[in-house]
């Protein structure tokens, strides 16, 4: 068996069981070179960093506030999965409101950017895959080469006046890369010496405990912004062509509107453990089509098509049940999530798209923590266990699987208790929404802004 071709054993809620020795021998192999390489990359970009670090002696430029600072372009960073771009809007919209007249570029990987071409305060997209250079044989390829020397064109094109590495040093090599004049970002997240201006701190550090937007409202800050409470908001916008495109994609697939809408996305990135149990979604999915007369559309990948099918076989209500998943594109993921009347997922992407575009979800958390990565929005609700070892996910890398291969935090929350939250805590009516998505005013946010439902509340 190939290695892209291995698929772990699954249990029959669909998580995977214990690798067996082999695997874990061959997974400790490759975690253990993966550190050696980067230990390497880390070294000589340190380097890298003091020689630059030395050239800016006594070359300090104007503070980074709206009275001394007066930037044509804006490149902001971040080179991760579809929700963390999602959140990372903050920093879009406060620079935006911070520097009216600056135009703001983005960068992101390609699969993810297609969520943000509809933003109005986005001059330019622009999208690189870091991920091709994983491998060290990415070394030998010319057109990896060529690449890299063709984004560093564009980006020096741009002619930055800033750049805001939001995560991760691959931000912060590509920030290098544009030649912006300052680069801002988390000092402890970069190689020493590539930002111009650090801001304290890293993502994710065990002292903080804070949420992912509050770590893009300090970027922000100290780009210049004064972050209000409404600005903890992402706002993801969807063009009246996509809302129009949905309707048709609504008809041509024989969807009733009449009823609730409720959209499930079943899957998830980075982890199965973040995952739902198949037999939940089928029971549970039986239940909103009997008695609550919904029409349940499932959303997704074409790879979730056999996850799908194994929830629409096992249920009894499939007549009501209509797969979607591969047949929309990212855009369109956006606008039928703004159409729907409630979204139901685990810890995905979606969710955030859900949550960005104003419409009511409820998002099942087991093994990551919604405190640092959870929905933001006030229609958000998020059910959880209070299993003594939940949350375990690190966020360093790694899949978000259960370590003792059980699941235990997921398989608790049986489908009573989120019937129980549907029907208490959301409103299942058909809302009237405008086609593009528009942003939640200061009196609307609470900063409490995540209502957050643990084991037994939901059943109150």
């Amino acid at each position: 068996m190939t290695k892209a071709a291995y698929q772990p054993d699954k249990d029959e809620y669909g998580y995977p069981t214990q690798p067996d020795t082999r695997r874990q021998l061959r997974n400790t192999a490759v975690r253990s070179s993966k550190r050696i390489l980067l230990a390497s990359i880390s070294l000589s970009m340190s380097l890298l960093g003091l020689y630059l670090r030395l050239r800016r002696i006594g070359n300090r430029g104007p503070a980074l506030k709206p009275l001394t600072f007066y930037p044509h372009r804006i490149l902001v960073l971040r080179m991760d999965l579809i929700g963390d771009l999602v959140l990372s809007l903050t920093v879009v919209r406060l620079l935006k409101k911070t520097y009216p007249e600056a135009e703001i570029d983005l960068l992101a990987l390609p699969a993810s950017a297609k969520v943000i071409t509809a933003d109005p305060d986005i001059h330019e997209i622009i999208t690189y895959d870091p991920n091709i250079w994983r491998r060290p044989q990415a070394l030998l390829r010319s057109a990896n080469w060529r690449g890299v020397r063709a984004l560093r064109q564009r980006l020096k094109e741009r002619n930055y006046d800033l750049a805001v590495s939001v995560f991760g040093p691959w931000a912060a090599l590509l920030a290098l890369l544009s030649g912006a004049q300052r680069r801002l970002g988390f000092g402890q997240e970069s190689y020493p010496g590539l930002m111009t201006d650090n801001v304290a701190g890293r993502h994710w550090d065990p002292r903080d405990h804070i949420h992912e937007v509050d770590y893009c409202l300090r970027l922000a800050e100290a780009a210049g912004a004064t972050p209000a409470p409404q600005d903890r908001i992402p706002v993801l916008y969807v063009s009246e062509q996509t809302a129009a495109e949905v309707e048709q994609i609504l008809a041509q697939n024989a969807i009733p509107t009449t009823g609730p809408l409720i959209a499930c996305h079943v899957s998830s990135n980075n982890g199965q453990s973040k995952r739902w149990p198949i037999p939940y979604w089928a029971r549970l999915c039986d239940r909103l089509i009997r008695e609550e007369g919904a029409t349940i559309i499932f959303t997704g990948a074409p790879d979730d098509q056999p996850l799908i099918s194994q929830i629409m076989t096992r249920m009894q209500e499939e007549e009501q049940a209509f797969n979607l998943a591969g047949k929309t594109s990212l855009t369109q993921l956006a606008g039928l999530l703004q159409r729907v009347d409630l979204l139901l997922t685990g810890d995905s992407g979606p969710m955030h798209i859900a949550a960005a575009v104003g419409t009511e979800l409820i998002a099942i958390h087991g093994p990551t923590d919604p405190a640092l990565s959870g929905p933001v929005s006030p229609k958000a609700i998020v059910l959880k266990d209070d299993i003594w070892c939940s949350p375990c996910y690190k966020a360093q890398g790694l899949p978000a699987d259960c370590r003792f291969f059980t699941t235990q935090c997921m398989k608790n929350m049986t489908p009573e208790r989120v019937l129980s939250a549907i029907r208490t805590r959301t409103t299942l009516t058909k809302q009237n929404r405008s086609n593009v998505a528009q942003p939640i005013t200061a009196g609307d946010v609470l900063r409490e802004d995540v209502k957050l439902i643990v084991k037994g509340e939901a059943d109150e």
